[in-house]
C-alpha cells in the first residue's frame, strides 16, 4: 500500500489547525509557523492555547527527531476535541483551517497517537503506522466514553518547520457571523496568489 492509500484508508479529508480569527491575516501572509517562531516574530494577535499545556509542550521533545514540540506546526486529525471544548465560550472567535492531508508525507513530519504533550504518547514518521492510531476514538463525538479518550482524541501531525499557505484549502467557522471578516481577509490580502483557492464554510458541527 502506498502513502496516499493509507490516507484514503483512514478517510483523512483534512488535517486541522485551530486559531483565532484575528490571526488569519498573518497566517495568510507568512503561512503557518511553529508556535516558537510565530511568537518570536510577534505575529500572534490572540493565543487560544491553554497556558498550562503550552508549558508542557515547551519542555517536551518528539522521540523521532528529538525536537521540541514548539518547533513544529501542530495539526489535529479531529478538530472537535478537548482543546476546542475548553475554548467553547470563544468559538465565535475561532476558525479551523483545513489542511491538505498529504503534508503527512513531508520530510521531518511526525504524527502521534494522542496529545503530543501527554505521557505515554507514541510518535511515528512512517505513514504505514497510521494503522496504529485508534481511529474509533479519534473520530468519535464523545471521547469520554473511552479509556484514555481525552489523550487519544487529540492525536496530532507535527510539521517542521512551517507550512506554506498553499496547503490551506478551507477555512471553517462556527457561524455566519464570521463570514464577512474571513472573506474580506482573503479578498484583499495581496500575498495570496490569484490561483490560490481557499473555500470558506460554516461548519457548526465541528464546534461545540
Amino acid at each position: 500500500m502506498d502513502e496516499v492509500e493509507y490516507v484514503r484508508k483512514h478517510n483523512i479529508k483534512y488535517l486541522y489547525h485551530m486559531t483565532a480569527i484575528s490571526n488569519l491575516r498573518s497566517i495568510l501572509e507568512h503561512g503557518l509557523l511553529s508556535h516558537k517562531e510565530a511568537h518570536r516574530l510577534g505575529l500572534v494577535m490572540m493565543d487560544i492555547s491553554d497556558p498550562e499545556v503550552q508549558r508542557r509542550r515547551d519542555d517536551k521533545k518528539d522521540t523521532i527527531y528529538n525536537r521540541f514540540l514548539h518547533n513544529y506546526v501542530p495539526l489535529y486529525f479531529s478538530p472537535r476535541n478537548p482543546m476546542l471544548y475548553r475554548r467553547r465560550e470563544i468559538q465565535e472567535n475561532i476558525v479551523i483551517l483545513g489542511i491538505k492531508p498529504d503534508v503527512i508525507f513531508k520530510a521531518n513530519t511526525v504524527f502521534s497517537d494522542g496529545n503530543a504533550a501527554s505521557k505515554g504518547t507514541i510518535f511515528y514518521n512512517d505513514v504505514a503506522m497510521l494503522d496504529n492510531l485508534r481511529w474509533n476514538i479519534i473520530n468519535a463525538l464523545n471521547w469520554s466514553d473511552f479509556p484514555d479518550g481525552r489523550r487519544i482524541k487529540c492525536a496530532e501531525v507535527l510539521v517542521y518547520p512551517k507550512l506554506d499557505v498553499k496547503n490551506i484549502v478551507s477555512i471553517l467557522c462556527y457561524s455566519g457571523n464570521q463570514l464577512s471578516t474571513i472573506h474580506e481577509t482573503i479578498k484583499y490580502f495581496r500575498a495570496i496568489p490569484r490561483s490560490l483557492t481557499i473555500s470558506v464554510q460554516v461548519k457548526p458541527e465541528l464546534f461545540f
